[in-house]
């Protein structure tokens, strides 16, 4: 009799439980959310997390501020994030360091990709653009590796140890067999601002902050990193067809919040990102970058995820880099 009673109360609690996380989500949002950037300002990273924030803003009515936290490949402000309440009012944006690079690079982490962080949605595909210093003698990707050979270990500048930047280039490295002298930075900005004044030589950046430089002739295009040209810039060849087969490393972005956030809080932020991402605006102001805007759902970026762990995993395993 009194287990009865007791079953009783438990599924009252639950039923009475459910209205409530309801009316959370009617109510979402009531104040000001927060979005943490993993980088800092100036790159595609805050691009995307402003443009967000901006649609968001006029969606819902209320302030979407946006924070950067860079450092640490995200972890700082992936961090925060699982520190947070799961209510729906903090946000990350990042690239794929705090959600599925991590875990094969550092020793330990203070949060768990898996269970820590709610999958809110893709935001989009940026390509790396091999790009090198005017200075250097090189047009083309053969001419490029030659010189590297022939200089020995020429510097070359990434957005921070560990990021798809690094990657990329202990990649080609590893396949091309040359070498070069990893130079971090926290970010592309400043990244890119040291190789065109030339304290750095060459590095892999996203389309968004360096295709503007290469229009204006401060730096030079060799290759993009994808398995086929982009179609913003026709003209730059991949890394593959100029003879280093096989050579495919793609950066993206998403946005998350604390595991454990409602469902229907989850979905409404989804849903108004993948509305603003869609309108036709918003995708040309992006695709003059050499951004592919992708919003998916939930479910559909934590499966993206997932994949996309397994897929810079074996990178990392190919490239043999290490962290700083």
């Amino acid at each position: 009799m009194g287990f009865a009673i007791l079953l009783r109360s438990v599924t009252a609690a639950a039923m009475l439980a459910l209205p409530c996380a309801d009316a959370l989500a009617q109510a979402y949002p009531s104040h000001a959310t927060r979005i943490i950037v993993t980088n800092p300002p100036g790159g595609t990273v805050d691009i995307l997390a402003r443009t967000a924030a901006d649609e968001l803003a006029k969606a819902f009515g209320q302030p979407f501020v946006v924070e950067n936290r860079p450092g640490a490949n995200g972890n700082i402000g992936a961090d925060l994030l699982a520190k947070s309440a799961p209510d729906g009012y903090t946000l990350m944006v990042g690239p794929p360091g705090p959600f599925a690079i991590n875990p094969s690079l550092f020793a330990k982490l203070s949060y768990n990709p898996a269970t820590d962080l709610a999958p809110v949605t893709l935001l989009a595909v940026a390509p790396l653009v091999l790009v090198v210093n005017p200075g250097v003698p090189a047009n083309n990707l053969q001419e490029l590796l030659a010189w590297m050979k022939k200089e020995g270990s020429p510097s070359y500048a990434s957005q921070g140890p560990a990021s798809t930047g690094q990657l990329a280039m202990e990649l080609l490295k590893a396949m091309a067999g040359v070498n070069a002298t990893h130079v971090p930075y926290k970010g592309s900005a400043p990244a890119i601002t040291d190789l065109i004044a030339g304290h750095v030589k060459l590095a892999f950046d996203n389309t968004t902050s360096s295709l503007p430089h290469v229009r204006r002739g401060a730096l030079r295009a060799i290759a993009v990193a994808e398995k086929k040209r982009l179609a913003a810039v026709p003209e730059i060849p991949t890394v593959d067809e100029q003879g280093v087969k096989g050579f495919e490393a793609t950066p993206w972005f998403g946005m998350a919040t604390r595991a454990g956030t409602p469902k229907e809080i989850v979905d409404k932020i989804s849903t108004e990102v993948g509305k603003a991402f869609r309108r036709s605006d918003v995708e040309k102001k992006f695709f003059d970058l050499g951004v592919e805007l992708r919003p998916n759902t939930p479910e559909e970026f934590a499966v993206y995820i997932r994949s996309e762990t397994e897929k810079w995993a074996k990178i990392i395993r190919a490239s043999g880099a290490k962290l700083d």
